[in-house]
């Protein structure tokens, strides 16, 4: 429990100190960017805050121009809602009328991210074994400036491009476009375009059965061109706008042909999923006024589009900011910390507008019912970024004649708080290290210099309270409080030295000061004691006088002794001896001294050398016996020990040790005075001889001895019986011989 206890203490000393209480102090200043990175979340809140009040004011602006203004809504306008049907084409504008006979198709750059993909959900023939790289394409439809023609694209992906025959009748034995057309009620018309070589290609109308032509001649009103690329082709295909209303269903199919013998179809995939009464696509033309009245809204990197009751959107404009070029070069230490925690900073983004229009449909039905403003906040189509919407009725007189969809993305935002969050918390972090660093390095100083300071300080003073050196070199010359510390102990040691020295030299003052007088006093009482008549009261007075004076030299003897003995104790006047035969001879004495007292002594036959005072050894046995036979119990023996130390096989060389130990039976050690029993003036002993004070210097002389011969004296109370066992353990010389078994 007592060893628990000191480890606990010893743990708890430890992390007190100096050093991790400036550790811990560190620790607390890491709360400084914690504390940054929450400002700066905040601040991302009110800035999105902000971008979508602004964002709101607009799509409000935009919805107030619109307000009963149900001309706008013309049925024949819009786009198709993309995901809930995408059998509708949506006609976009281009800035440029393309031209066909380029294969770079430059003109359709700007619009090509709204590209429609078909593949293998839009199969109408083959598609066993199918693989994306044999065929799929991207379309694109779009009107000119002039608004009198309709331009659609083609990107084709074809492992193989096979062109039709030059030479045969069949049109329809190489890769080539169909295209559907239908006015209203009216049966529908199939035209065929296919090609001899890259250019222009021919165009036929086709049979119901798409087998041959209905007449051999070229179709004049339409125009198209077909140019190989890496992964296959692009078809441009011109045709007049006057032939699109809305009344008109338009569809298209690309035919895959591989085999350059048979030329027989291995895949069709068209715009439409499948042979029903129903696969015509309809068309949705760009509605230019409402396009030109969003057009003037000043909003950067938003997007705006306006849909109908019906869901159709009917207007759209603006780019939603999807990818972000970062000019400024970043930290190369901060940004790489902020990569590995954080992840790399967000620059672009997946936003197709046909696959996130599904995130609004329920934001946009509660405008249209409530005739109230919405707000969400959706992630991307990829989730790495967050798009703000902003959804706002358009009223009219009756209902509700639609909603302006505003939307735009916090790349913006979560770009700026990056660049701020890695700069702010980068620097701070490189502040907080480098004083962290300083504090670390000022701290395990101090605590060397405090350590070094403690253990000359501990060793200045022995363990029996001599104090060893009167200065303290550690730090003395240091100007700051540590050296002040250093100097103050000294000073404290030199006075401590003096007044210890005089206290040294106290006992001898007093036997030389204490016993004159008392010599005086002696002879006086002899004097007197023959000059007054011899009563009984005179001689009961007489004796408490000499009892008194024999008391006094008694123990001033005993002072001086101890202060003597001491100063016996040289270095360099040890000798070598025989510790066996020493305590033959003593034991041997002792015995016939004490013969009401039985003694067992067990102790081994052979040599026991040593290096020391014999005659201090002899004043220690007497010390520990007398100290027996005064508590030991009458009628039992004391208990006389002396046993040799093996060499330890693992420490080669060290010497070797005899312990000599004394036991009794009688009262126990108190354990009040069982850490100071070994100091000067401790005793507990009951006063048993008036004639022979005891000053509680015995067992003092006996860890004295014991220190001076390099060894040690401990004290116990027994287990086995009530008693105390003393056991003293002295170093012998190398040559002693190894005890027999």
């Amino acid at each position: 429990m007592g060893l628990l206890t000191t480890r606990a203490r010893d743990w708890l000393r430890q992390w007190v100190g100096i050093r991790n209480k400036l550790i811990f102090a560190i620790i607390l200043f890491l709360t400084i960017p914690v504390m940054g990175y929450k400002m700066l979340v905040e601040m991302k809140h009110f800035l999105q805050q902000g971008q979508e009040n602004a964002l709101s004011m607009a799509a409000q602006a935009v919805a107030t121009v619109l307000h009963d203004n149900e001309a706008l809504f013309n049925p024949e306008t819009g786009i198709p809602h993309a995901l809930s049907n995408d059998q509708d084409l949506y006609v976009h504008e281009l800035k440029e009328t393309p031209d066909l006979d380029n294969p770079e198709f430059n003109e359709w750059t700007p619009i090509l991210s709204r590209a429609v993909e078909y593949s293998e959900t839009h199969i109408l023939q083959g598609g066993p074994q199918y693989s994306s790289s044999d065929l799929s394409y991207q379309h694109l439809l779009g009107v000119s400036h002039d608004k009198r023609h309709i331009y659609a694209l083609f990107r084709v992906t074809d492992n193989q491009l096979l062109f039709r025959r030059s030479k045969g009748l069949r049109v329809d034995s190489g890769d080539h476009l169909r295209i559907y057309l239908q006015h209203q009620q009216q049966p529908p018309k199939n035209y065929l375009a296919t090609a001899y070589r890259p250019g222009l290609m021919s165009i036929y109308q086709m049979e119901e059965e798409w087998k041959k032509p209905t007449t051999g001649m070229h179709e004049r009103s339409f125009a198209a061109s077909m140019h190989p690329t890496a992964s296959g082709y692009v078809i441009e295909l011109k045709l007049p706008k006057k032939l699109i209303d809305e009344n008109t269903s338009l569809s298209f199919s690309i035919i895959d042909i591989d085999d350059s013998k048979e030329r027989s179809i291995k895949t069709e995939i068209g715009t439409f999923k499948e042979w029903t009464e129903a696969y015509m696509n309809r068309v949705f033309l760009p509605a230019p006024s409402m396009e030109r009245m969003i057009h003037a809204i000043d909003l950067p990197d938003a997007r705006f589009s306006i849909t109908d009751r019906h869901r159709r959107v009917v207007a759209t404009t603006g780019t939603l900011l999807t990818t972000l070029t970062r000019d400024d070069e970043r930290n190369p230490i901060s940004a790489t910390l902020f990569d590995w925690i954080l992840g790399s900073p967000i620059l672009q983004f997946d936003e197709p507008i046909r696959d996130t229009r599904e995130f609004s449909w329920n934001a946009i039905d509660q405008a249209l019912k409530s005739g109230r403003e919405q707000r969400l906040v959706r992630p991307s189509y990829d989730g790495l970024a967050d798009v703000i919407t902003i959804i706002y009725p358009i009223h009219g007189e009756e209902e509700e004649l639609g909603v302006v969809v505003a939307e735009q993305s916090n790349l913006r935002i979560l770009s700026e708080l990056r660049i701020a969050l890695e700069n702010v918390v980068g620097s701070t972090l490189l502040v907080i290290l480098t004083a962290s660093l300083i504090l670390i390095t000022i701290a395990t100083r101090l605590t060397l210099r405090l350590h070094n300071l403690r253990e000359e300080t501990s060793n200045a003073i022995d363990e029996s309270g001599r104090i060893v050196t009167e200065q303290i070199r550690t730090e003395r010359h240091s100007l700051d409080e540590l050296g002040d510390l250093s100097r103050s102990i000294s000073s404290m040691l030199q006075k401590l030295a003096r007044y210890t020295h005089y206290l040294e030299r106290m006992p001898r003052m007093l036997k030389h000061e204490i016993l004159n007088p008392l010599n005086i006093v002696s002879t006086s009482l002899e004097h007197l004691e023959q000059e007054i008549p011899d009563t009984e009261t005179s001689q009961k007075y007489l004796h408490k006088s000499r009892r008194g004076i024999s008391r006094l030299g008694s123990m001033v003897q005993s002072l001086a002794e101890a202060s003597s003995f001491e100063e016996a104790l040289v270095p360099g006047s040890e000798e070598a001896f025989d510790l066996n035969e020493l305590l033959e001879e003593y034991l041997d004495n002792y015995q016939n001294t004490h013969t009401l007292q039985l003694f067992q002594i067990d102790r081994p036959g052979q040599p026991i050398l040593m290096d020391g005072w014999p005659y201090a050894i002899e004043q220690l046995l007497d010390n520990l016996l007398n100290n027996a036979v005064d508590y030991c119990y009458p009628g039992i023996p004391i208990e006389v020990r002396i046993s040799l130390s093996n060499n330890p096989p693992h420490k080669p060389g060290s010497k070797r040790n005899v312990e000599i130990s004394i036991l009794n039976q009688g009262a126990p050690i108190d354990q009040e005075i069982h850490d100071t029993l070994f100091e000067s003036m401790v005793s507990s002993r009951k006063e048993s001889n008036p004639e022979r004070p005891h000053l509680g210097l015995g067992l003092y002389i006996v860890r004295l001895v014991a220190t001076h011969h390099g060894g040690k004296v401990t004290a116990r109370n027994r287990i086995e019986v009530e008693g105390s066992c003393f056991t003293v353990t002295l170093p012998l010389l190398a040559d002693t011989p190894q005890p027999t078994v």
